[in-house]
């Protein structure tokens, strides 16, 4: 049993002081989201500009789209060149005089994976300074499941023909053309990029 003396030892403790424990306190600072840092230093800046640039290849990405989109037939010969490539140029890739320095192979890719897929490869391969990528697309494929499981696009080329449409949306991409056959033939392209001009 406990007597009236007997003292919880907390309540022995001695006191202390807030700002021993603690620290000295400092008023806190206004309250609100602020939208802007008061000074952008050079980190600041360059983590701005990384972001802008980010948002922007995605929304070019996104922008692949369907609109104008045709199947080409499983064993067709495709060829691509933008307005003012000279025809010498557009020569050397279809004959394979221009070797590619990076593949793409898309076999087995869904369509949503192969368009990711092609858009990294083009980007990637312009900033590392490739000049002539090779995709192998493939030919006929075995289709997909929809949503209600049914099967789609068995027979057809799928892939060739998004493909064939995707790199036509690129600014990256100045041409393409189907490969030689010890390339992939038909089953492949040839893809000449765009030079990228050094900075500094």
């Amino acid at each position: 049993m406990n007597s009236s003396s007997d003292q919880d030892p907390q309540d022995s403790a001695p006191e202390l002081e807030f700002g021993a424990v603690f620290g000295e306190a400092s008023p806190l600072k206004k309250t609100g989201r602020q939208t802007t840092p008061a000074v952008m230093g050079a980190d600041a800046q360059s983590t701005a500009a990384r972001r802008a640039a980010a948002i922007e290849l995605v929304q070019e990405k996104a922008a692949l789209g369907e609109q104008g989109f045709e199947m080409v037939q499983s064993e067709q010969s495709i060829t691509y060149s933008r307005v003012g490539l000279d025809g010498g140029s557009l020569r050397r890739l279809s004959n394979g005089h221009m070797r590619p320095t990076l593949t793409l192979d898309l076999h087995g890719y869904r369509v949503e994976t192969a368009r990711d897929s092609v858009w990294n490869a083009v980007k990637h391969g312009q900033a590392e300074g490739d000049r002539c990528l090779l995709i192998i697309h493939g030919k006929a494929g075995a289709g997909y499941r929809d949503e209600n499981g049914e099967l789609r696009g068995a027979g057809q080329a799928l892939i060739k023909s998004h493909v064939n449409h995707w790199l036509q949306q690129l600014d990256a991409v100045l041409a393409f053309t189907s490969a030689l056959p010890q390339d992939g033939g038909t089953g492949a392209l040839y893809v000449l990029l765009k030079k990228v001009q050094k900075r500094g």
